[in-house]
């Protein structure tokens, strides 16, 4: 990966830890868009009494312990968090800081700081599309995760808001150059169902000691230009960072987006990949 795109990457880490927090933990947030999806993803997670450690990978203020803490608590169990953005950990730790048994570290997908073969199950949702190389990502999971250990990823699918980024698009033209939008169309992986088998099968042995599902799941999500910046503001002010004057582009965003709507709202086109390995040792 060239200088270039990895200084984007580290100040899309940056954009995470200074200024998205907020609207990251916002309760509106965590019920809207991908907050309904993700809540829907992780309830559906089968966990395991052997499942004694359990990793959160790209965490961010611990929203995946939020919807299944109750369910895991008090189980001797040990809950782990990895998370590259500093902001984001901080609020993590400060809002689980009551139990020994969950601990937060500053980590990424292709660094985790974790002994070989140390996790029964690894967790994570809406973080490996940010990732630099898939590929280095799932050599470092095949490092942590025991033989017979599982994995349970959702992360959006290449199509994943095609028609909602039309409109965006438009209106970064009004405010960025042509560079400028090509680099931020290389912050987040576009990847299908398809090439997340072709992925996972370099580093697991789908054959013979694993078994691996990936559903694609679409949703149209209807709601306000402000519900949606809300959500969008949290997940994706990266897109915009090189954006001088904001307010404007947002003005300007909404007038392209109102153009989309219908009487039910402005739509997002949803598209996410629901991916789960399991170990058959």
């Amino acid at each position: 990966m060239n200088t270039e795109i990895s200084k984007i990457r580290e100040e899309t880490v940056q954009n995470y830890s200074k200024r998205n927090v907020s609207h990251y933990d916002d309760p509106m947030n965590k019920n809207f868009v991908y907050g309904e999806m993700t809540i829907d993803f992780v309830n559906k997670i089968e966990f395991k009494d052997s499942d004694k450690v359990i990793a959160d990978i790209g965490c961010g203020t611990g929203f995946v312990y939020d919807i299944v803490y109750d369910k895991l608590k008090n189980q001797e169990r040990k809950l782990i968090g990895i998370e590259p953005a500093k902001g984001m950990l901080e609020l993590a730790k400060k809002k689980y800081n009551f139990d020994k048994n969950i601990t937060f570290f500053e980590g990424t997908f292709a660094s985790m700081p974790l002994e070989n073969e140390s996790v029964d199950k690894i967790v994570s949702t809406l973080a490996m599309q940010w990732v630099p190389s898939i590929d280095d990502s799932l050599k470092e999971l095949k490092r942590v995760l025991k033989p017979n250990g599982s994995v349970d990823i959702m992360m959006t699918e290449k199509d994943d808001g095609d028609n909602f980024k039309n409109p965006i698009v438009e209106a970064m033209k009004k405010h960025l150059s042509f560079k400028q939008i090509m680099k931020a169309a290389t912050l987040s992986q576009r990847v299908s169902s398809n090439h997340i088998v072709k992925h996972f099968s370099k580093y697991f042995d789908l054959k013979r000691d694993y078994e691996l599902s990936v559903k694609t799941v679409k949703k149209i999500i209807n709601g306000t230009f402000n519900e949606h910046m809300k959500w969008w503001k949290a997940r994706s002010e990266q897109i915009i960072s090189e954006v001088k004057d904001k307010d404007n582009f947002l003005i300007d965003l909404k007038n392209e987006l109102d153009k989309t709507k219908k009487p039910e709202g402005i739509p997002f086109d949803l598209s996410i990949l629901h991916i789960h390995l399991e170990g058959l040792k």
